[in-house]
C-alpha cells in the first residue's frame, strides 16, 4: 500500500515538471518498475533506455522515502548515488573496451578508472552507513 501511494506521488510530480515526452518515458519506467517489483520482469531483461527509466522512477521514489531523514544523511545518501552512477558508468566502458576484443588496446585506463570509482563507492556507502543509522 504505501509503495503504491509513494508510485503514485512520483507520477503526479513527473506529470507535473516533465515533457510529455518525459512523462511518458517516465510512466512506462513506473510500469516496468512496479512489474520489477511483482517479480514479473527482471532489470537486466530491460533494454537500456528502460533500466535508465527504472532507475530515475527508483531514485526519486527514494529521494521521497528518504525526506524524514537528517541533513547528513541525505547529502551521503545523494553522493552514494552518483558515486555508484559513476562506478556503473566506468564498468560499462571497462565491459565495451572487453567485448571491443581491440588486443592493440589492454582497457588498463578504463580498468583503472573502475577501481578508482568503486573505492569511492566504498567510501560514500560508508559514509551512508555512518551518517543513516
Amino acid at each position: 500500500m504505501k509503495l503504491t501511494i509513494t508510485i503514485i506521488a512520483v507520477a503526479l510530480i513527473v506529470a507535473q515538471v516533465a515533457p510529455v515526452a518525459m512523462a511518458q518515458d517516465i510512466q512506462r519506467g513506473l510500469r516496468n518498475y512496479q512489474e520489477i517489483m511483482s517479480g514479473k520482469k527482471k532489470l537486466e531483461q530491460l533494454p537500456p533506455q528502460e533500466r535508465q527509466e527504472v532507475l530515475i522512477v527508483y531514485r526519486r521514489i527514494k529521494t521521497q522515502s528518504s525526506s524524514g531523514k537528517s541533513e547528513e544523511c541525505r547529502d551521503s545518501l545523494s553522493q552514494a548515488e552518483s558515486a555508484a552512477s559513476e562506478l556503473a558508468d566506468y564498468a560499462r566502458k571497462l565491459r565495451n573496451c572487453a567485448e571491443a576484443q581491440d588486443f592493440g588496446d589492454d582497457c588498463s585506463t578504463e580498468f583503472r578508472r573502475v577501481k578508482d570509482a568503486h573505492s569511492d563507492y566504498e567510501d560514500a556507502v560508508s559514509s551512508v552507513s555512518g551518517d543513516c543509522n
